[in-house]
Formats: C-alpha cells, structure tokens, sequence
C-alpha cells in the first residue's frame, strides 16, 4: 500500500496573511494527500539561505519519518520549490508550480530588492537550479500558469521538458486562487502519479 504523501504547499510574497491559502490548502485532504503550509515570510528582510535551509531541513524531517514529500508553489514560492527540488531530488515525488516566477530573475522589477531580497536571490538560484535537472527530474514538474499574467509572464512559468500546462484564467491573484481551489485535484493527481512511478 502507498503511503499518504506529504505536500508541503510554499505561498509568494504575500504570505504574511494567508488565511484564505490555508483553508483552500487544509481541503486537500479530501484527494487523499496530507498538506502543510509553509511560509518563507519574504517579506522580514532576512537573507535567502536561513529560509532555504528551514526548507530543506523539514523536506529531511518528514524523509526521515518515511513520509513521501511533494512540493507546490505559487508565484515567489515556485523559485524556493524548484531550489529545494534540485537540492533534494531523492526526497521528492513531485512539484508544481502555479504561476511561478521561476524565469529570467534579471527582469524582476528593482522595488522587490529592497522589501524581497529573499525572493530575488530564491530566483537568480532557481536559473543555477534548472541547469542541474535532468529530463527525468523535469517529467516530475508540473507548471501552471495564466492565459494572461502582467505581473508573472508564460516565458516567466515555462519549465523546458516539464509538463507547462495553461490555465484558462486572467490575472495573476485569480489564477492562484482557482488553481488552489478547482485544479488541486488534478494537480494533487499528478503529484500523486509521481509518488507511485
């Protein structure tokens, strides 16, 4: 028998108030999955590496308890999903990113380096950690992102070799929002195939 997999859901920038992610996050038990919230809390002005390392130290914990472990990340948490993933792909069924900044750092507007430096350096080490995924661990990414996104483009969300799917939805905050709602059954799915291959 499969054991229940573990999703560790990473929220963007705004991840001070996320009453409304974790209630649409907690009704993922109903695919069958066990879910946790975990926030990055971009926005304290600490530096990336401390918030990277909380994050690989709970993908450890839950490895060591034999706990299956998958990722999902909106947004700015796609980059920190991405960098865990490249770091710990013996540990991970799977990832998906919704709307996720995972491309071309060089183009994220100045303003986010004074209030995010977290989050501009998660993103110029997402570039470093593509490079080192093969086109096995790219099968296992999944990337969804909107018809039409001002502030997190298509070419921003495209994984080369991943399975890059368009959600049929305008606005960055909506396609997070029906995402997490209505696609976390097919996406929990997926992240579940991963788990059984």
């Amino acid at each position: 028998m499969t054991k229940q997999l573990h999703v560790i859901y990473v929220p963007g920038l705004g991840d001070k108030k996320v009453d409304g992610q974790r209630r649409a996050v907690n009704a993922w038990r109903l695919w069958g999955v066990e879910p946790e919230l975990f926030q990055m809390n971009w926005g304290d002005k600490k530096p990336w590496l401390p918030k990277f390392q909380r994050l690989l130290a709970r993908i450890d914990e839950l490895s060591e308890q034999n706990k299956p472990v998958a990722l999902v990340g909106v947004s700015a948490g796609a980059s920190a999903v991405i960098n865990a993933y490249a770091a710990r792909k013996g540990k991970i069924a799977g990832v998906v990113c919704i709307a996720g900044k995972i491309n071309r750092p060089q183009a994220i507007d100045q303003r986010y380096y004074v209030n995010n430096i977290s989050f501009v350096t998660s993103a110029h080490d997402c570039e470093q950690a593509l490079q080192t995924l093969t086109a096995d661990d790219r099968a296992r990414i999944l990337s969804r992102f909107a018809a039409l996104d001002l502030r997190v483009t298509r070419e921003d969300s495209r994984v080369p070799g991943a399975h890059n799917r368009l959600s049929p939805t305008i606005g960055h905050v909506l396609t997070i929002a029906v995402q997490l709602i209505f696609g976390a059954p097919s996406f929990l799915r997926f992240l579940k195939h991963q788990l059984a291959n």
